[in-house]
């Protein structure tokens, strides 16, 4: 969405939820500087940060992956739907018109690692195939709804990303 400053508040939220999550994805640099508090407060305090007991009440992982450009480990913090043995993340970007750059970075290199509270794996990332999307999208809508409307603020199709464990990292 080129223009933030037309969102319309949606049916779920609340005026008081809608303030904050205005001023929350205001601009690329507010999401990335609080991204990087989270990482923060997620590697301080990780226990039950997996299963929704973390400050955003959701399931969040941290994932790391090495910056395409620069080769370095760079991590970040995702809400995501545990899928079997999988974990299922949204390259949401909150409704922005470009791609989050931890979706660049595992689509030019698709190793990664994953951390769930104290548990450290390395993992294999890959896109949802269409029939997965159609399956995983109402339970991924139904877990966070900010995707959803995110979502129909822009034309571009939000990646649905599987992260597949590999082994310990």
């Amino acid at each position: 969405m080129k223009d933030r400053t037309k969102l319309q508040k949606p049916e779920f939220m609340s005026d008081e939820d809608f303030k904050w999550l205005l001023d929350a994805t205001s601009s690329l640099e507010r999401i990335r500087g609080d991204a990087k508090a989270d990482v923060e407060a997620y590697l301080a305090n990780p226990d039950g940060r997996s299963t929704g007991k973390g400050p955003s009440g959701l399931p969040t992982l941290l994932l790391t992956c090495l910056g395409r450009k620069s080769g370095e480990k760079r991590t970040v913090p995702l809400v995501f739907l545990q899928h079997g043995e999988d974990m299922v993340i949204v390259g949401s970007l909150a409704g922005y018109d470009k791609h989050p750059t931890w979706y660049l970075n595992v689509s030019a290199n698709p190793k990664c690692w994953v951390q769930l509270d104290r548990r450290k794996m390395a993992a294999v990332a890959r896109n949802a195939t269409e029939k997965e999307r159609k399956e995983l999208w109402p339970k991924l809508n139904a877990l966070f709804p900010a995707w959803g409307y995110f979502q129909k603020q822009t034309e571009r199709p939000f990646p649905i990303v599987i992260l597949s464990p590999t082994g310990p990292a």
